[in-house]
């Protein structure tokens, strides 16, 4: 039987095939580079419970190439679409109802699902053209087709065992919201002086990441709380270091680098949860007094009450402090929340429905909490950049690099000091959570 697709009748034979699921690859032009930075080679197409797949090629000099337009069509002939990587998919295609493998794993498992190693042809080219841009243009199209095939067949069982979880109360959440979110927060990427990044950061290989000057990064929920890693091609952009060496090695695509910080973030947000108000004043200050029972801080007071805060927060609450009504709160939250938790099987994170199941290793209540709140900011920073990247859609700002509780922009002063005051509101919810900026030609921000 074909398994190369590429004329109208095998294309009308393979959409009659549809009306139902089938497992999706696309092939790039590198497996290396960052999805913006390649072309699509091909896609494989394998209907759920057919008896073989099929390779559509779109850029191979094996193939009679059909239009990315032409396989759009395609995909739409399946009501359900799997793919092991949904953002990396969204680079190439797009469809209603797609789901990713590896978050429906990753959600209920809370670690990343691997693919087999490629056949030894495939390793051989890369092995020895790795920074070739189009390099899965010259392997043999049947070699890419066997890739596939072993990929599939290494995930078949997956799909059947946790599509479950494509019902759960989260997954819209996350495999739509947040993917979408997370796919367009990495479009800008981040401006570098090429020879200093590359030097100082060190890439595997810069080509795999970097154009026009541009560094790319790419954000990963495959992880226990959801939480994404912001990293790529060796390159933790979620953790430049501090030193100026390093953060001058940014600079702005615009007129100006401008760094939006909550204050305060998580404790806000245990606040939320627990049903404790904070002002509008820093919760450091505001925490501090109860500390040392006094109304003005001195500046070494008010360290010792962010790291005496952070302690407790992620230490848990010892008795001493639970005479201070938000710390009291807060341990009456964690022991309900583990209570629940080891008699029911299940937690669910506020705003996504996050479930955090009975099979996660190594828990105990002060850390079940903390991926609670965890999840919690991620799916509020969910719901915010959402509102912000429609918000800049008609302007030339852009999102340039997320990290938790802060939000870098890359700022046109054309766009007007409006554009940064409604940006604020967006940010703080009308002070609920307060926001401070800083502004620089680079990353050593003021």
């Amino acid at each position: 039987m074909f398994y190369i697709v590429e004329s109208d009748e095998q294309l009308n034979y393979l959409c009659a095939l549809g009306r139902n699921e089938a497992y999706v690859e696309i092939i790039s032009g590198n497996d290396r580079y960052h999805s913006l930075l390649t072309g699509t080679v091909a896609a494989y197409v394998r209907p759920i419970g057919h008896r073989e797949g099929y390779i559509i090629p779109v850029n191979h000099s094996e193939g009679l190439n059909v239009s990315k337009d032409r396989i759009q069509d395609i995909l739409k002939c399946y009501d359900t679409l799997y793919t092991f990587n949904k953002k990396a998919f969204l680079y190439h295609f797009s469809h209603g109802n797609i789901n990713d493998i590896n978050l429906m794993y990753s959600m209920k498992e809370y670690e990343s699902l691997q693919l087999p190693d490629p056949p030894h042809t495939i390793q051989w080219f890369y092995n020895r053209l790795s920074e070739k841009e189009d390099l899965n243009t010259i392997i043999p199209l049947p070699k890419l087709f066997e890739k596939c095939e072993r990929n599939y067949r290494a995930l078949e069982e997956t799909i059947q065992e946790y599509k479950f979880m494509t019902e759960d109360p989260s997954w819209k959440f996350y495999n739509g919201l947040a993917m979408g979110v997370f796919y367009l927060s990495e479009q800008s990427g981040i401006r570098v002086t090429y020879e200093e990044f590359v030097n100082k950061f060190t890439p595997t290989n810069p080509r795999f990441s970097i154009a026009s000057n541009v560094a790319y990064t790419n954000y990963n929920l495959y992880n226990p709380t959801s939480r994404p890693t912001s990293a790529f091609n060796a390159v933790n952009f979620a953790a430049i270091p501090k030193k100026e060496e390093y953060r001058k090695c940014f600079i702005p695509q615009g007129d100006k680098f401008i760094e939006f910080d909550f204050d305060g973030y998580h404790i806000r947000l245990i606040g939320e949860v627990v049903g404790y108000e904070f002002t509008p004043e820093s919760v450091h200050t505001q925490l501090g007094r109860m500390y040392f029972s006094k109304n003005e801080l001195t500046e070494e007071e008010y360290k010792q009450s962010k790291q005496t805060t952070f302690q407790i927060m992620y230490g848990g609450v010892p008795d001493k402090y639970r005479h201070i009504e938000f710390f009291d709160k807060v341990a009456v939250f964690i022991n309900k929340l583990w209570k629940e938790f080891t008699e029911t099987g299940i937690v669910r994170a506020p705003i996504s429905n996050k479930p955090f199941f009975s099979n996660l290793r190594d828990m105990n209540p002060q850390k079940l909490f903390n991926y609670v709140i965890q999840s919690l900011e991620t799916s509020r920073n969910v719901l915010i950049l959402k509102e912000v990247l429609s918000y800049l859609r008609d302007k030339k700002s852009k999102v340039t690099l997320y990290t938790y509780d802060a939000i870098l922009f890359d700022f046109y002063l054309e766009d007007g000091k409006e554009t940064l005051e409604n940006l604020k509101k967006i940010l703080d919810q009308g002070g609920k959570y307060p926001v401070k900026y800083k502004h620089s030609n680079n990353l050593v921000l003021d």
